[in-house]
């Protein structure tokens, strides 16, 4: 079963490459096109074992920011990536393949923050909710003393 999924993925994938939907995009990216795309849709596909024209907002979300962020691309090219999937997400429901496509493929346009995010390898710096407490500040446990007479030496 895997490997009739596999073959029209790669189907797929090379007649969203020869159509004229790919011609918008730098040809660099044309080039790395083939294989984010089918690392896009193997990514959407595998972790449910569901065919292609089958995949939901969350698969998308789980591939664009797994695995395909992981791939070796340029930084240039990053900025892209998105939009690239987002595009044949629409021409596969032009092409009658996958229903809802469209509206897939703009849920895939709207990750590219969080896509840039995952693809750089950095972490996002946590930020603590409030404000830190001073030594002077009255103590948060409500007692009326100064924080530092109170629970800060506990």
């Amino acid at each position: 079963m895997h490997d009739l999924i596999r073959e029209k993925i790669d189907n797929w994938v090379s007649d969203f490459c020869q159509t004229d939907a790919i011609r918008r995009f730098t040809p660099n990216i044309r080039e790395v096109a083939e294989e984010i795309l089918t690392t896009f849709l193997l990514g959407a596909c595998d972790p449910r074992g569901i065919e292609p024209g089958d995949i939901e907002q969350s698969d998308i979300r789980d591939s664009l920011l797994g695995p395909v962020a992981k791939l070796a691309i340029a930084d240039k090219l990053k900025p892209e990536v998105p939009e690239l999937c987002g595009a044949l997400l629409s021409t596969l429901e032009t092409q009658g393949r996958l229903s809802g496509g469209c509206g897939l493929g703009a849920y895939a346009h709207a990750l590219r923050e969080a896509y840039l995010q995952a693809s750089s390898g950095k972490q996002k710096p946590i930020t603590r909710p409030g404000s830190k407490i001073g030594r002077n500040d009255p103590c948060p446990c409500g007692s009326g003393r100064k924080y530092k007479k109170c629970c800060m030496l506990n």
